[in-house]
């Protein structure tokens, strides 16, 4: 039998709170500003434009370290050919932040509490590579 698809409500929301069976940590336990994707979401869909999404896009996975690895294009886009040697940032807590850009691809890859600190990076390359930003080319 197919569940209908109801929106969430309060007590929908506090299912979250659950403690993982395994793991015995919950998804509320997330410590202070450890946000998530802000800028990244909007970037995309700003060059969104019918054609370019066809062929470039967003690709996120896990890696067992744990972490993530994001690949974001940037053919096509203000940040094509703005080469950023590879940065590591160690952040508070044991967290940690890797991120490049070769020209055509934006990589990166943090711990699973960092994606928001990939979308501020991100988001610092990319206001520094818009035309008109002031700031010199990357």
């Amino acid at each position: 039998m197919a569940q209908s698809c109801r929106p969430l409500t309060s007590t929908h929301r506090t299912a979250a709170t659950r403690v993982h069976p395994k793991t015995g940590k919950s998804p509320s336990d997330a410590p202070e500003g450890h946000q998530g994707m802000r800028f990244i979401p909007s970037w995309y869909a700003s060059n969104c434009d019918g054609e370019w999404e066809h062929e470039y896009g967003i690709r996120m996975a896990t890696t067992d370290n744990p972490g993530w690895h994001i690949e974001i294009d940037v053919s096509e886009t203000d940040m094509e050919g703005a080469n950023v040697e590879r940065v590591r940032r160690d952040l508070p807590g044991g967290g940690w932040m890797i991120a490049w850009n070769d020209g055509t691809v934006f990589h990166a890859a943090c711990d699973p509490l960092s994606l928001h600190e990939v979308d501020v990076f991100f988001e610092e390359l990319a206001g520094r590579a818009a035309p008109g930003s002031g700031e010199p080319s990357l």
